[in-house]
């Protein structure tokens, strides 16, 4: 019989695979890495890792989802203490700020080489749905509570408004993929920011 493994061992060994597989993404590139690279670079054999990922697209959509969950966790929790709608997209703006153009390029290439793959393989766009999906219920609920408390126009629809804030968001980072200067970035997300309010508010 084998030994009863914990769930804190599996969550050790599972952040240790995902951590070795975006090297391999980030290094390689999503499409030239193979399992054998991230067996490699993590040094756990392949049978191991197949217990915890069925493939490269499992990670990738895991390492997405765990982003996007931590991100949404810690915004929940500075919103105890902004308990106003605008208020809580100004921050949500400000997150954006304190993230230098590097990383936001690195996580740019990340993404679009997953998507241009994914656009391919229906399985995974019903996946990467289930991902994005999750910013835009977030942010249509703070646009719902500010339509509801007042704050922003009563025929605001949230629905479209979570979109456009989302779309804006990457259309601004795709402009600034490849080139560009740190301070006329910010300069645009102040723009950002301040048509998303004339819009929102009426």
């Amino acid at each position: 019989m084998s030994p009863k493994v914990s769930k804190a061992y599996k969550e050790e060994k599972r952040a240790i695979i995902l951590e070795g597989a975006l090297h391999c993404f980030t290094e390689k590139g999503f499409q030239a890495t193979t399992i054998d690279d991230i067996v490699k670079h993590v040094g756990i054999s392949k049978g191991a890792i197949y217990n915890y990922f069925a493939s490269k697209e499992e990670m990738y959509i895991q390492m997405a989802d765990d982003k996007m969950n931590a991100m949404l966790a810690n915004s929940l929790e500075h919103f105890k203490s902004l308990p106003v709608a605008a208020d809580q997209i100004r921050y949500m703006y400000d997150r954006f700020r304190k993230q230098p153009l590097a990383e936001l390029r690195k996580w740019m290439a990340f993404h679009l080489e997953f998507m241009l793959y994914a656009a391919r393989q229906p399985h995974l766009i019903t996946r990467w749905d289930q991902y994005a999906d999750k910013a835009l219920v977030f942010m249509q609920g703070i646009m719902e509570a500010g339509r509801t408390s007042g704050e922003f126009r009563p025929d605001l629809d949230c629905a479209a408004a979570s979109r456009l804030f989302w779309s804006l968001r990457d259309g601004l980072a795709l402009q600034y993929m490849l080139s560009g200067e740190e301070l006329d970035y910010l300069q645009r997300i102040d723009d950002m920011e301040s048509m998303v309010f004339r819009y929102i508010a009426g």
